[in-house]
């Protein structure tokens, strides 16, 4: 089974549509994080020249800051959360990628992207709790959790992909659907807690194999 014939499905929490309601929600959680010192490098574009690191643009290809996602977000760029989010997410991503692990820059952006997810989780609680009030159909995951489990699918090797579908078809049957005789599509909304625990179980057993695959896949 190759990863290609695996698609993952992406939490039901992306799929907001942000229309004005969202909108003002978000403008909110940036007047927010424009008062937090920490986030004050964070909401502008990096000035790689002024800070003489003229090397960025080489290694940081998509360049991303929280002053431009809420131009994009007032301009109607986001027509659903999950393009919103994607944009958030690559700012905290780039200053990881250029910055060495441990420096004040990152701490800083692992403090932005853990605050900014928690006043976004508390401003769409209601659209959350619509979702997991189907208590037949979704799962009990937190948003984190499915976001870290689709990031980690991802990495699989084949090997270790077929371990985890196994797994699913076992436990949770629901969690797994067929799309057509070549490919089956992970439902992570509908992934139990218990098979999410099993699941992480393989990838942290087959981690060393995982980080292979990703490595030959870059080269």
């Amino acid at each position: 089974m190759s990863s290609s014939s695996v698609a993952v499905k992406e939490p039901a929490y992306f799929k907001i549509e942000i229309g004005e309601e969202e909108k003002k929600k978000l403008d909110n959680i940036f007047q927010t994080m424009e008062k937090d010192p920490q986030a004050i490098d964070f909401l502008v574009p990096v000035d790689y020249v002024a800070l003489n690191i003229l090397d960025y643009p080489t290694i940081i290809t998509h360049p991303m800051d929280l002053g431009t996602v809420k131009k994009n977000l007032e301009d109607g760029e986001y027509k659903i959360f999950q393009d919103f989010m994607s944009d958030i997410n690559l700012i905290w991503k780039n200053c990881k990628t250029y910055n060495k692990a441990g420096s004040d820059i990152v701490k800083m952006a692992t403090h932005c992207e853990k605050k900014m997810k928690a006043l976004i989780d508390k401003q769409f609680k209601n659209y959350q709790s619509k979702s997991n009030n189907k208590k037949n159909n979704t799962s009990n995951l937190t948003y984190e959790q499915k976001k870290k489990l689709i990031e980690n699918i991802r990495e699989l090797n084949n090997d270790t992909l077929t371990q985890i579908v196994k797994i699913i078809l076992k436990d949770c049957p629901k969690g797994i659907e067929d799309i057509d005789t070549e490919k089956l599509q992970i439902k992570v909304d509908l992934i139990d807690h218990k098979t999410y625990e099993n699941i992480n179980q393989i990838i942290e057993k087959n981690k060393g194999n995982n980080s292979d695959k990703a490595k030959s896949a870059k080269k």
